[in-house]
């Protein structure tokens, strides 16, 4: 006699979706244990966990809540609900897709104008909303025996690769990504028989059903409705962080009230600058009448490799320079991209501060070349100094307004690159010098040689080797213009001026190369400035490059303007040591950062809503945020935002233009 056939039990749509995103949660708990460095407090790495599981059971849930829906009411029209289904991946892709095709289009385009034309735009939405509907097309073709497990197996390398190549703020497209492999998933699996042996188990585990799903629905509710607490907000919001973090952001406002005092000798830097008098240059000068001064920029030239001496050999002229002159070693950039620091070091005003507009010249973008601020440049020209500059890209001309006021420019056209190579910009110095009588001078040259993807000094290597092979060869170049000079009669009232306009990542905190973040590797930038007659010494003080431009005009005998946010340096040349009161602001993208004497920092991300805080004389590395104490917290942030209050730039119509 035959035994009876044991029951057939197949994986529903529903269940089929919500097993999908419940493997993507397992797989991304795996991603972010073996990927990102999570802080070293328990409770922070059990709470980014919990939050990014209720994540994914929310998206789990809501997916199988709709499938329910359709094969209740929509099974028997399949046509017209694929064209809904359709219809709802377009009208999403739509909502969260544009802004990071506008952040691709601005970084392909190296940081200049973001636009993409309309009907590309709607075109590229389109395709990329179309991969879920797609994606669910495939899984049903694979959901047959052998190739539905390949089909699972896609979708669970898709679920472990998004968060690592799609890295950047691309949330929108690593949304997308997540829903493709989990359609894919829940496609292939939709269907499947269980295995006989599994069925008796199956079916002791259905009363259990109803309680799971009510605590996953409390779990997923919760993480979307209560807002995490710093420390874990930021790491939700890491390249291995959960999915919609960046979408629940603006839900999760915090209710901090901006009311702590602000420190007296700080009150002139929080008023309205506009009306402040000239601050007079200090005396006796350091440097004879009619001085030579050269300012050099070093793009990408990151503080602690000339801190720590071991770099001195690859980089003898900047070691030398450090040596002889006066080395501020605590000194930050205002930005971490290139445009934004060099324009705040020019103004002496943030980029918050400064008008920016559409280009009407050959060089797309947003430049400040309608920004009434004046350039310490102009100031220097208007007092007789011969203001000469070389420039290695078309932007650093008078014309676009992060530098002007210079009465000699001159842009040396690249030769096989996109910009100007150092011995080329050092070239046409050296022939400049020869002219040079006893007229006072300033000549600025910014060097872009040290720059992503580091093959100028060859291709092989590290990253890092290779990064240093290039600031090599402008320390040779550098070195030229030195020796020339010290041969000549110029030496005795010249000062070189070397400093950065931010740093470069390597890894740390995750990330690479710059812009991203306003992480120390990135705002700790050198300061020296080297002159016969000066007494070396090393700075502790804590320096901004807004800080050189009064520098400069102080070395020349001229007055600072009162709207200038930086201090003049000259008396630490004197081997003085006053204290600087004026806040540290930096700005890259939508974060900003401000920094205290007391090595207090706070980070504010308008993008990702979240809050950093570090104290950085005990966390130099600033691996242990402390934002979760709000005692600690509001001082700093609420400077922060009064600043930010008082000095941006308001006029109607007007929005800062922050890239993203």
């Amino acid at each position: 006699m035959n035994e009876p056939t044991p029951p057939r039990l197949s994986v529903s749509g529903p269940d089929a979706i919500l097993l999908a995103w419940i493997t993507a949660a397992i797989t991304n708990a795996i991603t972010i244990a073996r990927s990102f460095r999570l802080p070293p407090r328990l409770l922070t790495r059990v709470l980014h966990h919990a939050f990014d599981t209720g994540h994914f059971l929310a998206l789990g849930l809501a997916g199988a809540g709709l499938m329910g829906l359709y094969v209740r009411f929509g099974h028997t029209r399949r046509r017209s609900s694929a064209a809904v289904f359709v219809v709802l991946s377009l009208a999403l892709g739509a909502l969260v897709l544009p802004s990071d095709l506008a952040t691709a289009a601005e970084r392909h385009a190296s940081g200049q104008a973001a636009w993409v034309e309309p009907a590309l735009l709607v075109l590229a939405v389109g395709l990329l909303a179309l991969t879920v509907p797609l994606a669910v097309l495939l899984g049903r073709l694979a959901a047959r025996p052998y190739l539905r497990w390949l089909a699972l197996a896609a979708a669970c390398a898709l679920l472990s690769a998004n968060p690592v190549l799609l890295q950047g703020d691309y949330a929108g497209a690593r949304l997308f990504v997540a829903f493709a492999a989990a359609a894919l998933f829940a496609a292939a699996l939709a269907g499947a028989a269980l295995p006989a042996r599994l069925v008796p188990f199956v079916a002791r585990l259905r009363p259990l059903r109803t309680p799971f799903l009510a605590v996953a629905s409390l779990a997923a509710a919760a993480s979307l409705v209560v807002a995490p607490r710093p420390t874990v907000a930021l790491a939700l919001q890491s390249p291995t962080g959960s999915l919609l973090p960046p979408f629940l952001g603006p839900l999760h406002e915090d209710a901090i009230v901006d009311d702590a005092p602000i420190p007296p000798e700080m009150a002139p830097w929080f008023t309205d600058r506009k009306d402040a008098p000239p601050v007079p240059p200090s005396a006796p000068p350091v440097l004879p009448t009619h001085p030579v001064v050269f300012l050099f920029s070093i793009d990408c030239l990151r503080n602690d490799l000339l801190a720590s001496g071991k770099y001195d050999e690859k980089l003898p002229t900047l070691a030398a320079l450090r040596r002889e002159g006066v080395y501020f070693r605590n000194a930050r950039s205002p930005g971490a991209q290139t445009v934004y620091s060099l324009s705040a070091l020019f103004a002496g005003t943030y980029f918050s501060q400064q008008y920016w507009t559409p280009s009407t010249g050959d060089v797309h973008g947003l430049w400040p070349e309608n920004d009434p601020t004046p350039r310490f440049p102009e100031l220097l020209r208007a007092k007789g100094v011969t203001t000469v500059t070389f420039a290695g890209a078309p932007w650093l001309v008078n014309r676009y307004g992060i530098v002007r006021g210079f009465s000699e420019e001159t842009f040396v056209r690249p030769v096989g690159n996109h910009f100007t190579l150092a011995k080329h910009l050092v070239d046409a110095t050296l022939r400049r010098l020869v002219a040079t009588r006893g007229e006072p001078l300033f000549l600025y040259i910014h060097f872009l040689d040290a720059h992503a993807p580091y093959d100028l000094a060859g291709s092989s290597g590290p990253e890092l080797d290779r990064y240093l092979g290039e600031l090599a060869l402008v320390d040779a170049e550098i070195s030229r213009i030195v020796r020339m000079v010290g041969a000549s009669p110029l030496v005795d009232r010249t000062a070189f001026v070397v400093t950065s306009d931010h740093g470069e990542a390597f890894g740390e905190h995750g990330q690479y190369r710059h812009a991203n973040s306003l992480y120390d590797e990135l705002l700790r930038v050198p300061v020296l400035v080297q002159a016969k007659g000066l007494t070396p010494r090393v700075v502790d003080e804590p320096v901004t490059l807004v800080d050189l431009g009064p520098t400069i005009l102080d070395l020349f005998g001229a007055a600072t303007p009162g709207t200038f946010l930086g201090q003049s340096l000259v008396p630490f040349l004197r081997g003085e040591s006053p204290t600087l009161t004026r806040p540290l602001l930096a700005e890259t993208r939508m974060k900003r950062a401000l920094v205290l004497r007391d090595g207090t920092k706070v980070t504010v991300d308008d993008r990702s809503r979240t809050l950093e805080l570090y104290d950085l004389t005990s966390d130099p590395g600033e691996m242990r945020s402390l934002a979760d104490d709000p005692t600690r917290l509001v001082p700093p942030l609420s400077l922060l935002r009064r600043f930010l209050a008082t000095h941006t730039l308001r006029r109607e119509g007007y929005v800062i233009p922050y890239r993203r």
